[in-house]
């Protein structure tokens, strides 16, 4: 098991790199990204931060909930930027059905199904299959807005020893829907 120190580096590593929060899938010749598009924004300032101005932009509820929906299953910052410079929930709603990105989850679930079953859990992973291999938080922080899911879980579990129980306190970082580190204290 690493040192606490490990893995608060580990977690300031993957919360200062955006790269840890998409997870391994490659993207194909048809997924529609365009680098012209992300060309134009890069030069005159962050993708990350044109990205939070269109998370921001969304006003409609409606427009709010398909994003949440389909955050965690985005593979990147470029991705997410395609989906949201759409105009309305209408050309969003094709653009998810092109690249057939309703099958994610079921790929995804997949591809982490034996860290489900070890009942461990991984950078990238989304918040759901979390909750299947280590079960409901019993504390949820929420950071910012609650649809654009970045949250601390915190879990409270008694840890059998050689001498006794003792309490370990487990802390899951997630933005967008997935995970970005974790630590724990025994």
């Amino acid at each position: 098991m690493r040192s606490l120190g490990h893995q608060i580096f580990f977690v300031l590593v993957c919360m200062t790199f955006s790269a840890c929060t998409s997870f391994p899938l490659s993207r194909s010749e048809s997924s529609g990204h365009s680098a012209r598009r992300v060309a134009a924004v890069s030069p005159g300032g962050s993708l990350k931060f044109e990205v939070q101005r269109l998370e921001q932009s969304l006003t409609n509820r409606r427009d709010l909930e398909q994003y949440s929906r389909v955050l965690p299953w985005f593979e990147g910052l470029e991705e997410r930027y395609e989906f949201l410079s759409l105009p309305g929930l209408e050309a969003r709603a094709e653009w998810l059905r092109d690249r057939n990105f309703f099958e994610r989850p079921l790929l995804v679930e997949k591809q982490m199904l034996d860290l489900i079953q070890a009942r461990d859990i991984a950078v990238g992973m989304p918040e759901s299959l979390v909750k299947k291999s280590w079960g409901e938080p019993d504390v949820i922080e929420v950071s910012g807005h609650p649809l654009f899911k970045n949250m601390r879980w915190r879990y409270l579990q008694q840890e059998a020893t050689e001498d006794g129980f003792v309490q370990q306190k487990k802390s899951v970082y997630i933005e967008g829907g997935k995970v970005t580190g974790w630590d724990s204290d025994i």
